[in-house]
């Protein structure tokens, strides 16, 4: 976690002419003022509701505000002599302000006059929002490794590419700015100014996409402890005296609290919200529960009951007017969640700005499809998904409007793909020692299979896919690019190191992946989009017993600065519900006799900053930084 000071002395690096706004961030870093007027901070997610309408006066708006806030301002100008804002908000993407040597030739970039929104692909022709949160959280790893020029050149890199906003807490929509996150409006806000200032660069306004991460179903992850969550509707196995009623709070505590941020101004109008519902949900339903022809693939003795019943199975017995029988607590969240987004993105009248996706796991969790079976996960997967969405049209419209599509390997390492291994069904036998008869040997291959699939089983709805490619570039001296060899059915040349595919925790040897980019495989129409939904360096979960690290022990006082920080968050109350799980422990046996491998270093909890996994990732890092295979 950033420290106070260090937070505060980032603000006056960027701000060396203070604005108002700016001023209110000294006075609250000087610990007498009140912390109000410190720009708010959040791991967001959620929706909005958009204009279509490219007129002047988009501008005209866009120049007035940023010229504004920039007269007062002594920031260096940009190559286009546009001065840049002294607002962090701006600072974080303006050009004068990178002092990196990595070229930003990669980033996303608008296409002026082009629609504000679109009925296809929502990142295409689109400026992509860049959180200033994270670039926050990382120049703490900035600081701890000044002086290594080379590091800090790819650490200022990294900080130009655009990650998705989580929400995962009711309280994370209002902030949190003791760790250095905005609430979700302050997000908007942001992304409302990024849309300017590229308005006034360019001389019309562009498209701008931001990606929101919805996270916070009633009883979620029911088949693992690390990211365990806060509203319940049925209740743990174990648990005596749950506080229940998530359902309710779900949507009226939490998700119409997202949907009233996003129609709350007229501007919010302009923006693409590009919207992930509940990572790890509802795959779940899929292989975790006996739905699964072969039962439960995950069985924990604290998450069963005295009868055997899985917590996952548990939550299928949750009935509802109209809920199909297999979609359970999961599905009628969900449902809810993408209604409560249509409705809030076609607000008043409007052209939606809204587009939902859905995560389907990975490429080795659901990709399985055998021609022979009827039970192959992914056949039971898209008909559990086409259920699921056909069931969102209580406000009477059809559910497949309202998603857009679907996103992959969220939070994942699954390789974009394995450049020597086979996906062909011939090839299924030879490589069952590791893909274990999956021939999605990689997220390509994993969601061509799904597209193909539903678009055969949904006749005139052809969804979007994005891929999570954060941490999943796998670099190792001698690594092959894709087209460079031919494939084969050779398990061991390929490039994702882990022991099991179903591993997730902080994966040791992994690394940055693909940078955002839109439609980056012009042949494949399906695939939407690259992005990092989760930010490189935000950890999966705990890796340690606070009990084993008292504060002032001799086991405490032999951690250096980083990890006593760590140690420090541990006990940081927005991390409640969340807990050890035996995936995120060193030397943890999971998956039969497969032993995890995990960064060897003490992680905080889900979502809080990896400093060491960051550098690591950044170490393994494929493609080379500033370049891409497509």
């Amino acid at each position: 976690m950033l420290s106070k000071n260090l937070r505060c002395l980032s603000y006056r690096v960027v701000a060396t002419t203070l604005l108002a706004s700016s001023m209110a961030i000294l006075s609250a870093c000087g610990g007498g003022g009140s912390s109000s007027g410190e720009p708010s901070s959040s791991s967001s997610s959620s929706s909005s509701s958009s204009s279509s309408s490219s007129s002047s006066s988009g501008v005209a708006s866009s120049s007035s505000s940023s010229s504004s806030s920039s007269s007062s301002s002594s920031s260096s100008s940009s190559s286009s002599g546009t001065t840049s804002s002294g607002d962090p908000d701006v600072a974080a993407i303006d050009p004068a302000t990178y002092t990196g040597s990595i070229p930003l030739t990669e980033q996303a970039k608008g296409k002026p006059g082009a629609s504000l929104q679109t009925t296809g692909n929502p990142f295409a022709d689109s400026y992509f929002y860049l959180s200033p949160d994270i670039k926050t959280m990382m120049d703490y790893s900035l600081e701890q490794v000044e002086g290594d020029t080379e590091l800090e050149d790819k650490i200022k890199y990294i900080q130009r590419q655009p990650s998705a906003v989580w929400m995962d807490s009711i309280a994370t929509i209002a902030g949190d700015p003791a760790a250095g996150r905005r609430s979700l409006e302050g997000h908007l806000d942001a992304a409302v100014k990024q849309q300017q200032y590229y308005a006034e660069l360019d001389g019309q306004i562009s498209p701008m996409t931001i990606v929101i991460i919805v996270y916070n179903l009633p009883d979620r992850d029911c088949a693992a402890f690390a990211s365990n969550g806060q509203l319940y509707e049925i209740g743990k196995p174990k648990d005596p005296n749950p506080t229940l009623g998530g359902m309710e709070r779900y949507r009226n505590d939490y998700l119409r609290v997202i949907t009233s941020a996003l129609t709350k101004k007229p501007e919010y109008k302009n923006l693409r919200v590009v919207a992930l519902l509940e990572p790890d949900s509802y795959p779940n339903m899929i292989t975790n529960t006996n739905l699964n022809p072969d039962g439960p693939s995950l069985v924990w003795p604290e998450l069963t009951t005295a009868d055997g019943t899985t917590y996952c199975d548990t939550l299928l017995t949750y009935t509802a007017p109209g809920l199909e029988e297999g979609l359970g607590v999961y599905g009628r969240g969900l449902q809810i969640a993408i209604e409560e987004l249509y409705a809030a993105g076609t607000a008043g009248g409007a052209s939606n700005n809204v587009y939902t996706y859905l995560d389907i796991g990975h490429a080795g969790w659901l990709g399985w499809d055998d021609s022979m079976s009827p039970d192959s996960n992914l056949k039971r997967a898209v008909e559990g998904y086409q259920k699921l969405i056909a069931g969102a049209n209580t406000d009477g419209v059809d559910g497949f409007r309202k998603v857009k599509g679907f996103a992959s390997n969220t939070s994942g390492y699954t390789p974009v793909e394995e450049p020597l291994i086979s996906s062909a069904e011939t090839d299924r036998m030879a490589l069952s020692d590791w893909y274990e008869w999956n021939k999605s040997v990689d997220e390509l291959s994993y969601i061509d299979a799904f597209s193909a699939r539903f678009r055969s089983e949904q006749s005139g709805w052809e969804p979007g896919f994005i891929i999570d490619t954060a941490r999943n570039g796998w670099g190792s001296p001698n690594r092959p690019k894709p087209g460079t060899g031919t494939k084969g059915a050779d398990s061991s040349k390929r490039v994702d190191g882990r022991a099991h595919r179903g591993h997730w925790c902080n994966v040791n040897n992994a690394g940055v992946g693909e940078v955002p980019k839109a439609a980056p495989i012009p042949a494949k129409s399906h695939l939407h989009a690259f992005f990092w939904m989760k930010p490189p360096g935000e950890a999966d979960g705990i890796s340690f017993d606070v009990a084993e690290y008292p504060k002032g022990s001799a086991a405490y006082n032999a951690l250096d600065a980083v990890d006593k920080a760590v140690v420090d968050s541990a006990a940081d109350p927005k991390y409640a519900g969340k807990t050890l799980d035996t995936m995120c422990t060193p030397g943890g046996i999971r998956d039969g006799d497969k032993e995890v491998d995990v960064v060897p270093a003490l992680s905080p909890h889900a979502g809080g900053w990896f400093h060491k996994q960051f550098l690591m990732l950044i170490d393994n890092a494929y493609p080379e930084l500033g370049t891409s295979d497509y």
